[in-house]
């Protein structure tokens, strides 16, 4: 179960049938499987567009929140900005999957901040801050 539903794959079996028998039958079922695969995967990179405006700002929030908490809590500011790093990288892959290369830019450049950002205040030295 998920929030918001991939398109459904195209059922070959639907197209080609055990009745299918002459070439113009199978001429015609091909096009028409081929059409349906074209308009599933017009809807597919939709899907995967739409799913990386939405993680997007989850890691950017996700990194954020736990670079507060570093401070405080250690394991819970570590695993939240790793969590939003890591969204990020997924970010990275549904946007190329969705071959939206402003989204890949935007993700990619994210991830390279908040990792820069992540690793500078972590192991930044006590020298080296002040």
């Amino acid at each position: 179960f998920s929030f918001y539903q991939p398109p459904k794959t195209p059922d070959y079996s639907k197209y080609f049938t055990s009745t299918t028998t002459s070439s113009y039958d199978a001429t015609k079922a091909s096009n028409a499987y081929d059409k349906a695969y074209k308009d599933y995967s017009a809807k597919r990179k939709a899907y995967q567009r739409n799913v990386t405006y939405i993680i997007l700002p989850l890691s950017v929030v996700s990194t954020l929140l736990g670079l507060f908490l570093l401070k405080r809590s250690e394991v819970l500011g570590e695993g939240l900005a790793l969590g939003g790093i890591a969204l990020s990288v997924y970010a990275i892959i549904t946007s190329s999957i969705a071959d939206s290369r402003p989204l890949r830019f935007v993700a990619v450049t994210l991830l390279l901040a908040s990792s820069l950002l992540l690793a500078q205040r972590r192991f930044a030295t006590d020298k080296a801050k002040s």
